[in-house]
């Protein structure tokens, strides 16, 4: 990852909150579906140098787009039907469809070709908004592979995430556009916080709607998170440190922390999901920071801990 480049993102535009809407999903890859956001800003020193759309070579690409996505779905919906029931599957065949469009397949591609990705092993998360896989770089190493969905409506949820966020002063509407500006808003926020050494998966790149990190686990299995695990007091502690480091050295509000993206591991909390993150100079950052206390409090009270009370938290977090 280059480090540099953090502070290098670019202000995005942001509309009139009136004038923001959602294109149909028929129209999700209209060539009128454009963002103001220019495609080299989207491929700027944030993704990596080396991952960028080349058009002389778009056309030869096409035949091994289908296949690639062709032999993707085929591999994964097959490993999805040995685990899961006939409804399942057929929610995940959905899933994939939406994830392996062609540009997607593209990106993904030329991640590979260019050394980023040795290879891809498999899903191993899904969400509303994106799907989550299990790759190889060329030197062994685990990574998490995030793809946003390029078809998924809920993404008009994350205006307020977005809007008095001073970073991003305006985009055009689209879903696409968005989807790509969320995707770089989570590896920003991830590098602010990983280069100020709060516990969070190492951010590796971002092109387009495709977020590459460090995988937080062992041999494709991603570590359990709080609720799928015995938690003490000591768990409450460095939980309460992460917001709080969060806060004051990296200047963000996680804004949607819960038992359910924090991982347990031997070393203790690990913070991921920072999509919604917002820097503290946007307007609704106290409500953010006072709902992120109480989820947490909320939670370890149900596992019979005795925790501080959630105002002095944050009086704490804050002054």
């Amino acid at each position: 990852m280059n480090k540099e480049s953090i502070d290098e993102f670019d202000d995005e535009v942001i509309e009139d909150e009136n004038d923001l809407q959602i294109a149909e999903e028929s129209d999700l890859d209209s060539p009128e579906i454009t963002s103001e956001v220019e495609e080299s800003d989207l491929d700027s020193p944030e993704t990596t140098s080396d991952v960028e759309e080349d058009s002389s070579t778009e056309d030869s690409d096409l035949g091994l787009q289908d296949k690639l996505a062709r032999k993707m779905n085929l591999k994964l919906a097959g490993k999805a039907r040995g685990r899961k029931t006939e409804k399942d599957i057929f929610d995940k065949d959905k899933v994939l469809e939406a994830v392996f469009d062609k540009s997607t397949v593209m990106t993904l591609s030329r991640l590979i070709n260019n050394g980023i990705i040795s290879y891809v092993n498999g899903a191993v998360g899904a969400g509303k908004e994106s799907q989550l896989y299990w790759a190889v770089d060329p030197f062994g190493n685990d990574l998490a592979v995030k793809i946003y969905l390029v078809t998924t409506s809920n993404f008009k949820k994350r205006y307020p995430y977005l809007i008095g966020d001073p970073r991003f002063t305006r985009i055009k509407s689209g879903t696409r556009s968005l989807v790509e500006l969320w995707a770089r808003k989570e590896f920003r926020n991830l590098s602010k916080a990983f280069n100020c050494e709060i516990p969070c998966p190492e951010p590796i790149t971002v092109v387009k709607n495709i977020l590459v990190m460090k995988f937080v686990g062992t041999g494709g299995v991603p570590s359990k998170t709080l609720v799928e695990s015995e938690v003490d007091y000591t768990d409450y502690e460095k939980t309460i440190t992460i917001i709080s480091d969060l806060y004051k050295k990296a200047e963000l509000v996680h804004a949607d922390l819960s038992e359910y993206n924090l991982f347990k591991t031997k070393e203790g909390p690990v913070v991921f999901d920072f999509g919604s993150a917002v820097d503290i100079r946007h307007p609704k950052t106290k409500e953010f920071l006072e709902r992120d206390i109480s989820n947490i409090t909320k939670f370890f009270v149900k596992r019979g801990l005795t925790v501080d009370n959630p105002i002095d938290v944050f009086k704490r977090v804050t002054r």
